[in-house]
Formats: C-alpha cells, sequence, structure tokens
C-alpha cells in the first residue's frame, strides 16, 4: 500500500469575496473579530471540523459571545486584542471539507473583512471532490488558485507553451507562489531580461491553462 507522503498531493487556494461570504453563517464573526486565522485540524466532531485558531478583536469580551458558525471549547491563550482558541467550526464551508477524506485546510486560510481564502492540500480526486461542494455552496462566486506544487506538475506544463512554461518555471523558482511570495513579477521580468508586461501575460495564460485542466481531470 503506498503512503500518503509518496501521492501525487496538491495545493488549491479559494478566495471568497465579502459579497460571497455575507451569504455564508460564518461572516458574522465579522461583527466580533477583525480576523480569524485557521492554524491547525485537530479531528472531525459530526462532521464538523475541530481545529486550533488564531482570533484578532478590539474588546476581549467577545470571546463570551455565541457564534451560530462557531463553538469555542477553549481559550488557550489570551491578550488584551488576541487569543488561541480550541473551537469546532459548524458552518457548511468547513463541512464540505469535514466530509472528505485525503484533503486539509492549511496555513494560510482566515477570514477577515476582505474576504475568506481557504488553502487546502490533497489529492487530485480529493480537490476535485471539494470544488464539487464548494460549486454546490457557492456557485461559481469564488476564485481558485493552483499553488506552486500542483502548478509545477509535469502533466501540467506539457500543456503549455514553450515561452509560458519557461516563464512560470521561474517564478517558481524565484518564490513568486509561494507564501508569502518572495519576488514580484518585475524581479522575474529583470531575471529572464524580459517585459514585466510579458511575464504577466504569460504567468496569468498559464495559470488559466493549467486551472481549466485541473478541474476537469477525472
Amino acid at each position: 500500500m503506498i503512503g500518503m507522503e509518496a501521492a501525487d498531493l496538491r495545493y488549491m487556494q479559494i478566495s471568497i469575496t465579502p459579497e460571497t461570504g455575507a451569504n455564508l453563517p460564518g461572516w458574522a464573526l465579522m461583527e466580533s473579530f477583525s480576523s480569524v486565522e485557521f492554524l491547525s485540524h485537530i479531528s472531525t466532531v459530526d462532521g464538523n471540523m475541530r481545529c486550533l485558531v488564531r482570533v484578532e478583536y478590539e474588546d476581549q469580551r467577545v470571546l463570551k459571545n455565541r457564534f451560530p458558525s462557531l463553538n469555542i471549547l477553549n481559550v488557550i491563550e489570551q491578550s488584551p486584542n488576541a487569543a488561541l482558541l480550541e473551537v469546532v467550526t459548524k458552518g457548511p464551508l468547513p463541512r464540505v471539507f469535514a466530509a472528505l477524506e485525503h484533503v486539509w485546510w492549511v496555513s494560510p486560510t482566515f477570514l477577515s473583512k476582505a474576504g475568506f481564502t481557504v488553502t487546502i492540500r490533497g489529492t487530485k480526486e480529493a480537490l476535485l471532490a471539494s470544488r464539487t461542494g464548494l460549486s454546490q455552496l457557492l456557485g461559481e462566486s469564488y476564485k481558485l488558485k493552483l499553488g506552486a506544487q500542483s502548478l509545477h506538475s509535469a502533466n501540467f506544463l506539457e500543456l503549455l507553451p514553450e515561452k509560458q512554461r519557461f516563464v512560470l518555471d521561474q517564478a517558481i523558482k524565484m518564490g513568486y507562489y509561494d507564501r508569502p511570495r518572495r519576488c514580484t513579477q518585475r524581479s522575474i521580468a529583470e531575471a529572464l531580461d524580459i517585459k514585466q508586461a510579458t511575464v504577466s501575460e504569460h504567468l496569468q495564460s498559464a495559470e488559466s491553462s493549467i486551472i481549466h485542466a485541473f478541474v476537469k481531470e477525472h
């Protein structure tokens, strides 16, 4: 039996705008917190995710509030403006992932007034299944990006014209797709001695081709 460490694990990042997020019960957390950052998945409880999160707030009394999408089990550490919590998430979005095997939320995954960003890691099949669940929940009103490890898959790179593949490979090597980013499009352009606009065009085209191929794979 092949262990998970040998599996073809890939990264995918979902961005949900405040307009789309407003339809999710978890968005109400922004009334009490300025940010909610996912740190680690502990276990699955009755189809919900039990996990560690870090929250920021202006008034620590909000920790005593009751939230329809979040059950605070334990306040592990606390300061006047931030806390480390053990929680059970009860919203429909985390349940999409709690119901699946071989896919996990990883950092950076956070909720802020700018929207909800979810970074996930898993097998190709699990990521495709999670995308199906997301589409059923959100329609197509979210943005999808693949992480560097997925973008660098030989299967996907073969789909690209040589120039796009060359620029994308350089961007990955320089850390453009790392979180946080370790370079800019300008620095990629300087390294390749081409225009920044050319880098931007090639990366956008490459990402679009790979994402379409990724979501259509079966």
